[in-house]
């Protein structure tokens, strides 16, 4: 299971994603976390060892991690002729439209679904700092 950092590293919530994309993207964490899983810890020139501090805030102490050897992506070129092949085989062209899962959030439109107040109307509602609850001259 990746973790939630790793999430993030592929589909970061700075950014809207349709469901098809979002899902791709937590697949390719999973491929990511899957592969690096079992990283060999890096050694010293003598064979220790190398470990790494980090200091915790929330319990006010340091933990200890060993350090991973660097990530390699070596696999990502057979990966893609795996899809590549796999598409060409299939015998089948890409879809041109795709219809909305029941369960897709464009689904539900523009929100919110109540319509917008006049503005005039928020205008005369709104609390200005300094003012209270006293009604506004309209614009």
């Amino acid at each position: 299971m990746p973790t939630h950092r790793l999430n993030l590293e592929y589909a970061s919530k700075r950014f809207a994603f349709s469901p098809p994309v979002y899902e791709a993207r937590v697949l390719l964490a999973a491929l990511d976390y899957n592969y690096h899983r079992d990283r060999p810890t890096q050694k010293r020139a003598d064979g220790t060892e190398m470990y790494r501090r980090v200091y915790k805030k929330n319990v006010k102490q340091y933990s200890v991690y060993a350090r991973k050897t660097p990530k390699t992506y070596s696999y990502i070129g057979e990966l893609q002729t795996l899809v590549v092949r796999c598409r060409l085989e299939s015998g089948s062209e890409m879809p041109r439209t795709r219809t909305l899962r029941p369960d897709d959030p464009r689904r539900l439109g523009l929100l919110p679904p109540v319509p917008p107040p006049p503005t005039a109307e928020l205008v005369q509602r709104q609390v200005r700092r300094g003012l209270g609850m006293q009604k506004l001259a309209p614009v």
